[in-house]
């Protein structure tokens, strides 16, 4: 079943006689349109993918089977061309992506469909996106390829007195170079007492001997999104911190082995974070385990102790514990994994080892 039906199975099933798609992520999903400018109206019956004349003939390559692509010059032929499907189709309820919605666009929309009943929908298109197939799985999986290709040819450039700005850009330049379309999400390099800063964006403070270098960043292969972090040390490191390293390995590995479909979205991080606490450091570790990966960099499903839901074969999710220590340093181990009837596929290599440069 392609896209387009199994959201009108959706829309059915929610009683929503249409669908407004203005999302640019969930409008690629559901046509395979790669531009930035366009709508779709979809019913029961119709599928009308508008646009403006920049777009039209790459709709017309691009587009998949049983759109109709209607031309407009001006914003406000966009609501006339909506209307003609709402007509046609008797649509009485029409369902908008909230999330992608500015208050602005809702209120023109109110005023240029005034008959028709507008139903706020969050995550529509998102919970269709949630499980992917193989097509969608050999791009994550080539993302994952270069970004760790990319991630072991900079390690090379890692020396005391590098700026963290330096090795985010050396990073980014050769996943370009091994095909990358872009980075999945800003580079993120954070050394010493910086890496206590879960998100901390690369600096230009200068890499020192005796730190941990956690490094956290992504490729891009036809959209899809990769998504890993590796913590790296430079000289001598601590048996402490060494210590640590080996805990959150550990915790990553006891959340890994309990993946697999049908089991609840809490459970791996309720594992890593009791062995965590087992180890003393629970306390450290301040945010969720994971989340979904796909066209976006943070899609469904979350992973944490208390989400709800379950995991489902085709999800793809990272799964990245981590701790932090204010003025000392961090650590954070992470991978993405496919979920399957019998567990899980580990994307990339494992990080048993701290990488000491």
């Amino acid at each position: 079943m392609n896209r387009v039906n199994k959201l009108r199975e959706v829309l059915m099933k929610k009683k929503l006689d249409g669908f407004l798609i203005t999302s640019t992520i969930n409008r690629n999903y559901i046509s395979g349109f790669t531009g930035s400018t366009a709508a779709i109206m979809l019913t029961q019956k119709n599928a009308l993918f508008v646009t403006d004349s920049r777009y039209t003939e790459q709709a017309k390559k691009e587009l998949g089977r049983g759109f109709e692509i209607k031309e407009i010059k001006s914003s406000k032929e966009y609501y006339q061309a909506f209307l003609e499907v709402i007509n046609k189709d008797n649509v009485k309820t029409l369902g908008v992506e909230a999330k992608h919605l500015t208050i602005s666009q809702y209120e023109v929309l109110k005023k240029n469909l005034l008959k028709i009943k507008i139903s706020l929908e969050s995550s529509l298109v998102e919970n269709l996106r949630e499980t992917k197939d193989e097509d969608e799985v050999i791009c994550i999986k080539k993302a994952v390829e270069i970004a760790e290709t990319a991630f072991n040819k900079t390690l090379k450039k890692i020396k005391p007195g590098v700026r963290e700005t330096e090795v985010a850009a050396d990073l980014e330049y050769n996943m370009r170079l091994l095909g990358s379309e872009g980075q999945a999400f800003p580079t993120i390099v954070a050394s010493g007492e910086r890496g206590a800063m879960p998100h901390g964006l690369a600096s230009t403070k200068k890499i020192n001997r005796g730190e941990l270098i956690v490094i956290d960043f992504g490729a891009v292969c036809k959209g899809y999104c990769s998504d890993l972090t590796r913590t790296v040390g430079l000289g001598i490191i601590n048996g402490l911190k060494r210590k640590q390293y080996k805990v959150v390995y550990e915790a990553q590995q006891m959340a890994v082995s309990s993946i697999r479909s049908g089991v609840s979205l809490s459970v791996p991080d309720k594992k890593a974070r009791n062995y965590l606490k087992k180890n003393g450091m629970e306390k450290h570790f301040t945010h969720g385990l994971g989340h979904g990966l796909g066209r976006n960099v943070h899609e469904n499903p979350s992973i944490g102790s208390k989400i709800k839901g379950i995991f489902k074969a085709g999800m793809v999710v990272t799964v990245e514990p981590g701790v932090y220590y204010a003025g000392s340093h961090g650590i954070r181990i992470e991978n993405d994994v496919i979920v399957n009837d019998k567990g899980c596929e580990l994307l990339g290599a494992d990080q048993r080892r701290l990488v000491v440069l």
